[in-house]
């Protein structure tokens, strides 16, 4: 009877003083303890602002020395509500990951659940780290239709990967070219298994696969802020800028500026048929459903036309329907916006925004559900580009690059031009934004074919336009120029 006593007493005191810690020291962390109530069993907390972040959104963190006996409870505090997850995920291993719902109480969202074991990870959805890009690089390592490649550095030091799919026996040439971006917002992590799961089929054996590889060259960048991504940070709407409202000329992230001038570089090469932002819409409680759609510039018209195309491609490969909208004014562009604008003879670019919680066939999604609605993705595009030749204005493929070379250029480039007759002329370069940046007075010129030498020293990398015009201001010649140093 004393032994069992001495027992008991050892175990009462042992659940009395265990102690709830939580651990942010790993890659992606997140989180700051508020309170935590040993006796209840539950733990409040709060997401931590990182580098220009303005909203509390991501958490992701570790909580040892949980009573597995009983309920417990962590609250999150928040300061807006539509940035709180409507599902709160936790896993054991990091790896196999679950879902619960909570209710607000006060200026928290409390979710209460019975764990098996006393050490549990929490995260505002299912994370997405950046180091997981190491092991997609080691799990296409000798496949022969993956190239891997760094595209830009990123400020805190990063390198930013860009993935290439092609069949290289195949030569280049007349190949389309397909991009595709991700976590361009670093909060929506989900979008980024989507990202993945393309990726998977891209380097696939399926069928469809094989023929997307002969007929274009896919270039995939699965996370474009990647320092967000692995400090555990938001981005929404970062200072001074969001990753996504970025595609102005000029940019602030090396990324987009890097980007950028990738993505013209292939477009002087291999005419740009498809892009694609893989994106995440962050829900609030009462927005859960439904979160399927694409963001698209146009409702009329030939992009219209071969959106709506594509759309029913992935309805026949994954049996649930893709809505679309308007998109809302911005700030500055997003990179779809920059993109649809900067290339006439694009069929389309559009920005695929996941959802949450419900996919629109009523399935909730889970990782497995993400990472095959990449594979949709990946089967539709090869069947919009197997289709036959897509709706296009007559007038619309402009040749940009015939009359100055080199283009994309790095210091100096020869334009090129004819005039009927004598003329006073000058030209007269333009930014992006249409902004005059440079003048030259070229003279009097009789009627012939001119080479004229731009030097473009004071200028930074982008896209510039230029105009050949008589003493009158008529434009005799125009054109475009891409600068890349």
């Amino acid at each position: 009877m004393k032994y069992t006593l001495i027992i008991l007493l050892l175990i009462t005191a042992s659940v009395s003083y265990a102690q709830i810690t939580i651990d942010t020291s790993f890659e992606g962390a997140n989180a700051r303890i508020l309170s935590i109530d040993n006796s209840a069993n539950s733990l409040k907390m709060e997401s931590v602002l990182k580098r220009g972040d303005i909203h509390n959104v991501v958490f992701y963190f570790k909580v040892s020395g949980i009573d597995s006996t009983r309920a417990f409870k962590l609250k999150v505090k928040y300061t807006q509500q539509y940035y709180l997850p409507a599902l709160l995920a936790y896993s054991y291993d990091k790896i196999t990951w679950y879902r619960i719902s909570g209710a607000i109480v006060g200026d928290s969202k409390e979710f209460t659940n019975l764990y098996s074991r006393r050490t549990v990870y929490f995260s505002h959805g299912y994370p997405y780290v950046y180091s997981r890009l190491n092991d997609l690089i080691s799990q296409y390592s000798g496949n022969p239709f993956v190239t891997v490649s760094n595209v830009s550095t990123s400020e805190l030091g990063r390198a930013v990967k860009l993935f290439k799919f092609t069949n290289p026996n195949i030569n280049d040439t007349g190949k389309f070219a397909v991009w595709v971006l991700g976590r361009n917002h670093a909060m929506e992590t989900h979008s980024n298994y989507v990202v993945e799961g393309l990726m998977n089929f891209l380097a696939s054996a399926d069928p469809k696969a094989d023929y997307l590889r002969t007929k274009a060259i896919v270039h995939v960048i699965p996370i474009m802020d990647v320092d967000m991504a692995a400090i555990g940070g938001t981005g929404k709407d970062q200072n001074p800028i969001d990753f996504n409202r970025d595609w102005d000329s000029p940019s602030y992230w090396n990324a987009v500026k890097d980007v950028k001038a990738k993505i013209l570089q292939t477009y002087s090469q291999n005419r740009i048929k498809l892009f694609i932002d893989s994106h995440d819409p962050f829900p609030s409680n009462a927005d859960t459903t439904m979160r399927l759609f694409m963001y698209s510039y146009t409702d009329t018209g030939r992009k219209s036309v071969n959106l709506n195309t594509f759309r029913n491609k992935l309805f026949n490969n994954g049996g649930y329907w893709f809505g679309r909208y308007p998109i809302y004014p911005t700030a500055g562009q997003t990179s779809s916006r920059w993109v649809d604008s900067m290339f006439k003879s694009i069929d389309f670019a559009v920005s695929i925004e996941t959802g949450w919680v419900t996919r629109t066939d009523g399935n909730t999604w889970t990782i497995y559900f993400y990472l095959k609605h990449g594979e949709v993705i990946g089967k539709g595009i090869s069947d919009y580009i197997a289709q036959s030749t897509p709706v296009i204005e007559s007038n619309e493929i402009v040749k940009d690059f015939v009359n100055a070379y080199p283009n994309p250029f790095n210091s100096s480039a020869n334009i090129k031009f004819s005039i009927s007759k004598r003329y006073v002329v000058s030209l007269k370069i333009f930014d992006a934004l249409g902004r005059e940046v440079s003048r030259e007075e070229l003279g009097t010129l009789n009627a012939g074919t001119y080479n004229h030498k731009f030097n473009a020293a004071n200028l930074t990398s982008g896209i510039y336009f230029y105009s050949i015009n008589d003493k009158n201001g008529t434009t005799l010649h125009k054109g475009k120029l891409v600068l890349l140093k």
